[in-house]
């Protein structure tokens, strides 16, 4: 079913600032809008004639009398300074501020008010979730984790999460909203996960990376449910084809949750003690009855050029 595009109209008198919003919010395909910039009020009441305004984002140089004249469903305000004269029916928003907080606040409240959908389907059938996971440490895990992505990213719309305890990415990806806040709204009862999760994301080349839960005690304390509730907003309110769980020995349920994979990849080493781990590891899966983990397993011994590596392995699954 095609989702029913809203019409949304952004007015404000500096040019730049309009286009430069216009075109992060067109740059979330997700999002089920119809974009109209405008540079002058009357613009905006011609538009209004000919057809529904759903959203309005307008600059605070127009006064509550102006805008109130605008039939506008949905109004938000930019405002420089603090705004007196905001009228019970509108939302004022700092102007001058990140765009990713500015659109996560004014499509999180719309949909918070209006309880609609806004996230347009983008791929036919479910995400493959695929696992980078092993017993054995310093195998290159990670780095073949995210080269992976990389590869997979190149042709599909891909994600990575990182479920070690300590992630070991640069401070870049660390920044903004991370791992442990989704999870944290998600326990709280909100409602789509789609806009907060846009506004999480980093970039690695054209991969998306949600920055690793910064304390290694909180992502201990994350349950298995909370782990799968989080899998399933994803997949039900996001476009990617592929999600790559780069997971850690931490994660509460890690059995289960890897039987919820499609794969798992798993660097291991031909050395004695490390062969020991990996028999161990396996009579603790036959003991907890997760024989479909052993079944969608491939186990390899990392060559030095893991980009190459990866690239190989990503064109077997493609």
């Amino acid at each position: 079913m095609r989702l029913t595009e809203r019409n949304l109209v952004i007015c404000d008198k500096e040019f730049r600032y309009a286009n430069r919003l216009a075109k992060n919010i067109e740059m979330r395909e997700e999002l089920a809008v119809k974009l109209y910039v405008c540079t002058e009020l009357k613009h905006v009441m011609s538009l209004a004639k000919e057809r529904k305004i759903h959203l309005l984002i307008i600059d605070d140089i127009y006064s509550y009398e102006e805008r109130k004249s605008i039939l506008a469903n949905h109004i938000f305000v930019l405002s420089k300074n603090q705004v007196n004269d905001i009228g019970e029916e509108e939302v004022a928003i700092r102007k001058y501020q990140c765009a990713d907080s500015i659109i996560q606040e004014i499509f999180e409240t719309y949909m918070e008010k209006t309880k609609e959908n806004m996230i347009r389907p983008m791929r036919n059938g479910a995400p493959k979730i695929l696992a980078v996971y092993s017993p054995i440490h310093r195998t290159g895990k990670t780095t073949f984790a995210i080269a992976l992505g990389q590869e997979y990213a190149k042709q599909k719309k891909t994600l990575y999460i990182n479920q070690e305890e300590y992630a070991g990415f640069d401070d870049a990806l660390d920044e903004g909203l991370n791992l442990g806040d989704l999870l944290y709204y998600i326990k709280q009862g909100h409602g789509n996960l789609g806009i907060r999760l846009q506004s999480a994301i980093k970039k690695k080349k054209d991969l998306d990376i949600i920055s690793p839960i910064p304390i290694s005690l909180d992502l201990k304390e994350i349950s298995e449910q909370e782990w799968r509730m989080l899998l399933e907003q994803i997949v039900e309110n996001s476009a990617y084809e592929y999600i790559i769980l780069d997971v850690g020995e931490s994660v509460q349920g890690i059995f289960q949750l890897l039987e919820l994979c499609d794969r798992i990849y798993m660097p291991i080493q031909k050395d004695e003690i490390s062969q020991r781990k990996i028999r161990r590891y396996e009579e603790n899966i036959r003991r907890l009855g997760c024989e479909k983990v052993s079944r969608i397993t491939s186990q390899f011994v990392l060559p030095d050029n893991i980009e190459e590596y990866a690239k190989i392995r990503a064109k077997e699954e493609c």
